[in-house]
């Protein structure tokens, strides 16, 4: 019995062991697994601290190292000190014994005083001069660095300059003597190796050692001249990290004007500055580079690429260099998302990787510095050149965020961008300047040849008859600009015309002419430009800018003393004011055709450093703290306040509209588009920019390429042009017969009324062809009723009308266009009276005739025109009588209609006034419903 019973213990104890001794393995699994993390760990950090350590070992070398050349240069600064006192010490015991040998010497003395006197004079009054004689060597060479230069420079013969320098004079060796001078070519500075951009008064060049470097650049220049030469061998004002400095150059060759066809010209392109500058090449034998930049183009833009080319991207060029091409993008407009290309051309394709390795690499160290981004402006398209007034637009104003008003040489057009209308406002006057005051509701526009002051209420752009008030006297008038002043609690306006040797100002007010003339004043020569600021009136005229006062008789000053030797080249010079700006701190920037200046109010120079144009500017605006500099090549913008180049934008042959810029006409593509200049700084845009939409076209090649939808705009004619087209129309229509079995319902106006008369069925004019007869309305004025016996003579009289031929009844059956919108393509044939809709009583746009086109090109559409004839005069002639958008108001439309808005324009079919009904053929499977169109042209 105990041996059973411990038997039995035993077997029910034996699955709690099985089970802990489980446990205690799987814990002891878990241990060792922690302890493999530990360990790991362990090792991570150790491994750590051993590279730390390694890494501290090389710094503390490194340390060691920079320690004991500091301490070396040290110790040659101090020998270099030494042996500088050591040769002053020796000049001053040279000098004293020059001074006391007496009169074996005096000789010399005054030869070399009246050489010196002699060159002195001459340099006196060529400091405006070219410099060639003492000027370094120009960057004209292909890959030449700053040693070369400095090489070159100080090879040059000095003793000769140090012989002539007047006795009288204490010697310093020390100090260079700097003027400004002009160069004939692209010049680097000497010390931070950029470019000396300008077209005149560059940069500055020491008269003793020939040392050329930039007016800002004078206080870091070492102080010893001539400069020793291990410190020219590496300028130390280069900076990598900021782009300061040349990285490269060399000669390339890039398409001629009209393309790779039109063959390849040699030009020199200089990298600095993040930017590269090419400059076309003089064809004598120098081959020396303009100084006028060609292009600039920026590496900083957003859109920066470097690239080879394809096959298929030059066409026109020879197989052979295709290797050796490369091409640069840059951005133009956005929308629609042009880009700006320049092809180049190099000698050899080892040549053209250099030259990509060389801009991919810039390109990258400026993404890698992460510079802070200097795009103020961006370029947007409002209109493209499909629209036929851009290409001769003089100036333009926005009135709102939907329309603008652009001057062209054929007069004032109104463009509506949101209704994508234009309508011609007045007679067809040259507009070349035009401003808008939004809280008077008017426009100043120069006008006409004679280039009248004229006054346009803001109501003409609505379609009303708003009749232009002429300011007398002001025939001639070269410019104008408005001003407002605060009188008590009201703020009131003034225009200030600018005419041949006077300035006029008047009051607006709210009398019938809108103006009222408040006083003169006498101008010494013809104005340049005219810009007020606030209670103050700048004028500019050649080299020189003369401020008056609005309201008092106070005598003018001017912001140049001539008297001042800083400003003394502007009277030797003469350049032409393009505006001033008004600075704080009392303090102007009067920019001039060649160059800006900062001065004061008395007229003294307030700063060494001036505006430097890279080419010759064609126009100047001025908007939000920064001015807009424009070229044949592109538009350069410099910020006021300090005067840095902070960017430009690629659009050649560009033009502003506006003394704000802010519309352009620009010739980007070879075509004319009109351009908005959108400031970044700002999220919205202050006029509507159209959305393009792109869609890829695969070519025959196989080619994948962009193209954009254009857009249709609708194009309304004054009430005087649409009342003389309806004239002529009815006039013509008298000389066609009346139309054959007729007959007249008296006229009820719109709304039900026809209905309530009991109209006769007709019989039909051709049973055999089973064709019926259905009534609809033309538009033409009410007929008198006629009698059955005239009409029966007119129906002996008129041959039967023939259908229309196939091909006119093909093209009216593809495409039907309204206000550039496709209409129905089988109109309804029911009642007339049930198809109008209240909106539609008169012409839809109830000041003038539309005509529908695409971008430019006109198109006509009838809405129901009467019979078909067969002879192409005939068409025509019921074209333009049935025509909804060159017809007649009827008796019954006195109220104006103003226009469709797109949407109604798209959807909504045009109804015709009230006149006689005509009956029709009805439409078959191959007629176009009885009317017809011709199709918008692109």
């Amino acid at each position: 019995m105990t041996e059973e019973l411990e038997n039995i213990k035993s077997s029910g104890l034996t699955p709690s062991t099985a089970e802990k001794n489980w446990r205690n393995r799987r814990s002891q699994k878990l241990e060792k697994m922690e302890l493999l993390n530990l360990q790991s760990s362990l090792n991570s950090e150790i491994q750590a601290k051993q590279s730390i350590a390694d890494e501290l070992s090389k710094v503390r070398a490194e340390l060691v190292l920079v320690q004991k050349e500091l301490k070396e240069t040290k110790q040659k600064v101090e020998n270099v000190k030494n042996d500088s006192s050591k040769k002053d010490n020796l000049i001053r015991e040279l000098q004293q014994k020059l001074d006391s040998a007496g009169d074996n010497y005096q000789f010399l003395k005054n030869t070399s005083r009246l050489a010196r006197s002699e060159s002195g004079d001459s340099a006196g009054a060529g400091d405006e001069a070219d410099v060639e004689d003492n000027q370094p060597p120009s960057v004209t060479s292909s890959k030449s660095n700053a040693s070369d230069n400095s090489g070159e420079m100080l090879s040059a013969p000095v003793s000769p300059i140090i012989d002539t320098r007047p006795a009288h004079l204490p010697p310093k060796p020390k100090a260079h003597q700097f003027l400004v001078r002009t160069f004939v070519a692209p010049l680097k500075c000497n010390h931070c190796t950029s470019l000396m951009v300008g077209l005149i008064r560059q940069g500055a060049v020491c008269e003793v050692c020939g040392f050329a470097c930039h007016v800002v650049c004078q206080e870091k220049v070492p102080a010893m001249c001539p400069v020793p030469p291990d410190q020219t061998k590496r300028p130390v004002g280069i900076d990598p990290t900021r782009g300061i400095g040349t990285a490269y150059e060399g000669y390339v060759k890039v398409p001629k004007p009209g393309g790779v066809k039109k063959g390849w010209m040699r030009q020199f392109v200089v990298v600095c500055d993040f930017k590269l500058f090419l400059y076309d090449l003089a064809q004598d034998k120098s081959a020396q580079p303009y100084v006028c930049v060609s292009q600039v183009l920026d590496m900083r833009d957003e859109d920066f690429s470097v690239n080879s080319v394809l096959e298929s991207d030059v066409i026109h060029a020879n197989r052979k260099d295709i290797p050796c091409i490369f091409r640069i993008t840059t951005s133009m407009m956005d929308p629609p998302g042009l880009k700006n290309q320049t092809l180049m051309l190099v000698d050899r394709e080892s040549e053209k990787n250099k030259w990509v390795d060389a801009l991919t690499e810039l390109h990258r160290i400026l993404r890698r510095n992460k510079l802070p981004s200097r795009t103020v402006f961006q370029a947007k398209e409002i209109l493209d050149n499909t629209i036929s007034i851009v290409k001769n637009a003089l100036s333009a104003a926005i009135i709102d965020r939907d329309r603008i008003v652009l001057g062209t040489e054929e007069g004032l057009y109104c463009v509506d961008l949101d209704r994508e209308e234009i309508a011609r406002i007045g007679d067809g006057k040259k507009i070349s300047q035009i401003q808008y005051v939004p809280e008077e509701q008017l426009l100043i526009a120069v006008s006409g040849k004679q280039r009248h002051i004229r006054l346009i209420p803001v109501g003409a752009l609505d379609g009303h008859d708003v009749d232009w008030i002429k300011v007398v006297d002001t025939k001639g008038c070269l410019t104008f600009d408005t001003a407002c002043y605060s009188q008590g609690c009201s703020s009131n306006y003034v225009f200030c015309i600018a005419l041949k040797r006077q300035v006029v100002l008047y009051d607006i007010n709210r009398t019938k002419i809108r103006h009222q003339k408040r006083r003169e004043i006498c101008l010494p020569t013809s104005a340049q430009c005219l810009n007020v600021m606030g209670d103050r009136l700048c004028v500019g005229f050649p080299s020189s800018f003369y401020i008056y006062s609005l309201w008092e008789e106070t005598p003018p000053f001017c912001l140049v003393n001539t008297e001042s030797t800083a400003l003394s080249y502007l009277c030797h010079n003469p350049m032409d004011a393009l505006i001033a700006v008004n600075l704080p701190n009392n303090e102007f920037l009067l920019v001039f055709s060649y160059l800006g200046i900062f001065v004061d109010g008395q007229g003294r120079k307030t700063r060494d450093k001036e505006l430097m144009f890279p080419a010759l500017p064609t126009g100047i605006s001025q908007r939000d703290e920064y001015l807009c500099v424009y070229s044949e090549s592109h538009i350069d913008i410099f910020e006021v306040s300090t005067g840095d180049w902070v960017q430009t934008v690629n659009l050649k042959k560009t033009k502003p509209l506006s003394t704000s810029g802010m519309l352009c006409l620009t010739l980007a593509t070879e075509l004319p588009h009109m351009v908005y200049l959108h400031n970044v700084q700002h999220r919205e845009n202050q006029i509507r920019v159209p959305e393009v939409t792109i869609h890829h076209v695969k070519e025959r090649s196989g080619k994948t390429v962009l193209s954009r939808t254009r857009r249709r705009f609708s194009v309304r004619e004054p009430e005087k042009v649409k009342v003389g087209k309806g004239n002529t129309a009815e006039r013509r229509s008298r000389m066609i017969s009346a139309p054959t079995n007729f007959n007249h319902v008296s006229h009820m106006g719109p709304g039900e009324g026809i209905q309530l008369q009991k109209l006769m069925d007709l019989p039909a004019v051709k049973p055999a062809t089973q064709q019926c007869q259905t009534p609809i309305q033309t538009p033409t004025s009410v007929s008198t009723p006629v009698s059955s016996d005239e009409r029966s003579v007119r129906g002996r009289s008129v041959p039967q009308p023939k259908p229309l031929p196939r091909a006119l009844q093909d093209s009216g059956s593809r495409r039907n266009v309204h206000n550039g919108s496709a209409s129905n393509k089988h109109p309804s044939f029911m009642n007339p009276w049930n198809q109008r809709t209240p909106g539609n009583t008169a012409s839809p746009d109830g000041s003038g005739s539309v005509s529908s086109q695409e971008h430019s090109t006109p198109s006509v559409h009838t809405a129901g025109s009467a019979q078909a004839h067969s002879s192409g005069h005939e068409v025509r002639e019921a074209h333009e009588q049935s025509s909804p958008r060159h017809s007649i108001a009827s008796n019954t439309s006195s109220n104006v209609s103003y226009p469709p808005s797109p949407r109604e324009r798209r959807t909504t079919a045009p109804a015709a006034a009230s006149v006689p009904i005509l009956p029709l053929h009805a439409p078959n499977a191959e007629d176009h419903g009885g009317s017809s169109s011709y199709e918008s042209q692109s």
